[in-house]
């Protein structure tokens, strides 16, 4: 009687796995609900402490709008990049590595599951935000349309920002310094291109300042879909740089 052959079940991990394994990983930090319950608070403050001015059609719109773009966009962009950076400080990512040694993959499962993560939490945090504003204003019959508009929008724009801030903590690989350069890109380009724009008459200038991420963020909370293609043009180049630089470099 001969034994029963012993089946290999060994096999190279795809893409598949690797994207469920960054979503454990994501989950079971508590950096990440850290984050979440920060973005949530930040909204739920700001609609708690507005008070009710200008037209009342759509002040709850504009509290989603201001809160993001002073606050949100913030906090997320360091969500992003702590993703990548938290590991690379720490050498975990090399066993990252060593079990699913394409670093292409990897950085794209990473990209997968933060982008869903912004996602999910912006618009989350968003329609608390804004739900409760119209609350406390009494519009919300008058505003639900655009403000389910609205949290789908905050939630794609706040998705494609944490994978292109991923994309820069892949590239800088410091917390500290990946977070100044986001600073930089949401507050400090899309200003001194209008400075430039304005002091050199070259209009051309205001344009490129418009499709800064944050620039580009906030026309398409205003309603402008078509800028979640900028959007996404700077989240595929940050992880495509992100991937390079992965590739060149040790863990």
């Amino acid at each position: 009687m001969t034994a029963a052959p012993v089946r290999d079940h060994l096999r190279p991990l795809g893409l598949r796995d690797a994207v469920a394994a960054e979503l454990i990983k994501l989950l079971t930090v508590r950096s990440t609900w850290w984050f979440a319950g920060g973005l949530a608070g930040l909204l739920l403050l700001m609609a708690v402490l507005d008070s009710g001015g200008g037209t009342a059609s759509a002040r709850s719109l504009t509290v989603g709008l201001t809160a993001v773009s002073y606050f949100g966009q913030y906090v997320v962009a360091a969500f992003g990049l702590l993703v990548i950076t938290s590991e690379l400080a720490t050498r975990s990512v090399t066993v990252t590595f060593a079990a699913t040694p394409s670093r292409g993959r990897v950085m794209i499962a990473k990209a997968v599951v933060t982008g869903v993560a912004g996602l999910v939490l912006g618009a989350a945090a968003t329609a608390l935000g804004v739900g409760t504003a119209a609350v406390r204003h009494g519009e919300l019959p008058r505003v639900l349309g655009a403000a389910a508009e609205q949290v789908a929008a905050t939630g794609v724009y706040l998705g494609l920002l944490a994978v292109v801030s991923l994309g820069v903590g892949a590239l800088v690989r410091r917390s500290a310094g990946a977070l100044t350069c986001m600073v930089l890109l949401l507050l400090v380009v899309p200003e001194v291109l209008h400075l430039a724009a304005e002091r050199l008459d070259a209009p051309f200038l205001d344009t490129f300042a418009g499709w800064t991420p944050a620039q580009a963020g906030w026309r398409l909370m205003s309603g402008e879909w078509e800028y979640a293609l900028v959007l996404g043009g700077w989240a595929v180049a940050a992880v495509g740089a992100g991937i390079g630089v992965l590739r060149s470099r040790d863990a």
